[in-house]
């Protein structure tokens, strides 16, 4: 069995996902991991793309459209039901550099649960910024005395057996899993990344739909504390 898997959640990405399968098919041996491709229900050329470039290592799972968390859990659970030894997560946004996955790899032996991608020069809206690296950390350190720099960060590489124990904890469809696992883990380990501005497939969040999802992360932030299994 292979090493790696990279868990790519993608969802109308016909303007961005070929770069995507060429960035990260070349970072490593292809003997040594494989892409798995979430598509979540994809509406525009995505799914044709995907079909054209598949290849031996690129795993493409088609599901019915439910949002990116769930897409993420999908990814996470059949990385585990082919026992992968280690699981990396990104986005298919085009904003990370598929070279910087290196720095992380060449620290996969050490003693962590989660080695993240810290997006110090994050290139997003000015709202998304401040909510994540302002509102959020401060109310992990309020609540849960954790200093999480950048706890969604998708530029993620997680042990096997850690994933294990998270997703026993997981089993509610959460919007923002990611988050969650950032509160869950005992030992992160953050590696500054590159990070670029998004200049294709472009998703705008409103003001309202913003506060929406921040009432409800934060919701189930403390169900989601509340019910964990050690």
């Amino acid at each position: 069995m292979k090493k790696l898997a990279i868990i790519i959640p993608v969802y109308n990405e016909e303007d961005n996902i070929k770069k995507i399968l060429n960035d990260w098919g070349n970072i490593l041996n292809n003997k040594e991991f494989d892409i798995i491709i979430v598509n979540d229900g994809s509406t525009d050329n995505t799914s044709f793309i995907l079909n054209q470039k598949k290849k031996s290592n690129i795993k493409i799972l088609n599901k019915i459209n439910s949002g990116h968390g769930d897409s993420v859990i999908t990814g996470y659970r059949y990385a585990l039901v082919k026992n992968y030894k280690f699981i990396f997560q990104v986005d298919s946004d085009n904003q990370f550099s598929a070279k910087d996955f290196k720095k992380l790899w060449k620290l996969k032996d050490y003693n962590y649960d989660i080695l993240m991608g810290y997006r110090k020069n994050r290139k997003d809206p000015i709202i998304r910024i401040f909510l994540s690296k302002v509102v959020l950390r401060f109310f992990f350190i309020l609540f849960f005395q954790k200093n999480i720099h950048d706890a969604n960060v998708p530029f993620r590489l997680i042990k096997n057996a850690f994933l294990k124990k998270f997703l026993i904890n997981c089993k509610k469809k959460y919007i923002a899993p990611n988050i969650l696992m950032s509160l869950f883990a005992k030992k992160i380990i953050f590696i500054k990344v590159k990070h670029f501005q998004r200049t294709r497939g472009e998703i705008k969040w409103n003001a309202q739909k913003l506060l929406s999802f921040g009432i409800r992360l934060i919701i189930e932030i403390f169900h989601f504390k509340i019910n964990i299994k050690n």
